[in-house]
């Protein structure tokens, strides 16, 4: 057993464990998120500048204390972890990470090695922040199919599987009909003025949706900065000048190119109280499917939580839309 547990130790003396080094990171950090990206077939791509533009709006997260940059013995990133929390609707305080481990570097000791430093860490914050009496670490299963280290790791350290989640895919080439709009009800575009007021409004929206917590301003600056913001994709339902529906579309070029696919998002899709149950959802998601196939984009795309109790998967699957990714959502109570 000693012998054993010697063997086990040596494979984590092969890499070296430090902070964060600041501006000097973020190649290597994106270097590493592409390389899990093409290896896991996950069709996402950030760049240095991505990270950059996202750290300067972080809020309840200092990289300096917060973070745990983990080095290959050839002086490359072979993973890191970055604690970060919110307070959500039910007054929790809970702690996301980022969890970015290369496929070369997957083995059982380093996933939970780093999976304990986040939670000793996130306890530490939990005692210094005060913020919550109860305290949950959540961490994303992106794909189970790709994932089961990760998934067998999380639940070797005491987390539960809380929420289940699935990406959805539209063929554009199949038929896509396009409902009439509610009467009293229009799509007009989303002058820059009003841009804040539909993030606000799919904040509202949101509220009836598992584990919401509010969108910070430093959120809507980190999100209106980057270059998948785009406005003009909108497909936002007025009722004079109330918003009643939306949906925030966006097409990740870089994405689209990397990969040699063409593909919008037809995310997130919100409906304030006041104007459910009328169809808006489904006109809306539509509408935005005819705009995407009009421009050139052969595939849209979606995530949903497929427990949401408003039927969204229903209705995705009702327009056309098919799950090819499970992911899975886990938390674990670390309230002191």
């Amino acid at each position: 057993m000693k012998v054993e547990m010697r063997s086990l130790m040596n494979e984590l003396n092969h890499y070296h464990f430090r902070g964060f080094a600041g501006k000097s990171d973020y190649p290597k950090m994106a270097k590493l998120i592409q390389d899990i990206s093409v290896a896991d077939d996950a069709q996402i791509w950030t760049t240095a500048e991505d990270i950059e533009r996202d750290y300067g709006h972080l809020v309840n997260s200092k990289p300096e204390t917060d973070m745990l940059m983990v080095e290959d013995g050839k002086g490359d990133l072979a993973a890191y972890v970055r604690v970060d929390w919110d307070v959500d609707d039910e007054r929790r305080q809970v702690f996301g990470f980022p969890f970015n481990l290369h496929p070369t570097a997957r083995i059982p000791l380093l996933y939970s090695h780093l999976l304990e430093w986040v939670e000793k860490r996130s306890r530490e914050v939990a005692a210094e922040t005060k913020a919550a009496s109860t305290s949950i670490l959540r961490a994303f299963l992106r794909n189970v199919e790709k994932d089961a280290m990760l998934q067998s790791a999380l639940e070797g350290q005491g987390f539960s599987p809380v929420r289940f989640m699935n990406r959805m895919s539209r063929d554009l080439n199949e038929p896509i009909e396009v409902p009439a709009m509610p009467e009293g009800l229009e799509v007009r575009p989303v002058p820059e003025s009003h841009y804040r007021a539909v993030i606000n409004a799919l904040d509202e929206a949101f509220q009836d949706h598992w584990g919401h917590s509010p969108i910070r301003d430093a959120d809507y600056q980190a999100w209106s900065s980057s270059p998948v913001f785009k406005p003009s994709l909108w497909q936002v339902a007025w009722d004079g000048d109330q918003i009643a529906a939306g949906v925030l579309n966006t097409v990740d070029e870089e994405v689209n190119k990397q990969f040699n696919i063409q593909r919008g998002m037809t995310d997130p899709i919100f409906t304030r109280r006041p104007w459910r149950k009328r169809g808006l959802a489904r006109t809306l998601l539509m509408r935005s499917l005819q705009m995407f196939k009009d421009m050139g984009i052969t595939e849209a795309m979606l995530g949903v939580d497929t427990q949401n109790p408003s039927g969204a998967f229903a209705l995705y699957e009702s327009c056309g839309f098919k799950p090819v990714m499970r992911s899975v959502i886990y938390e674990k109570n670390i309230t002191a």
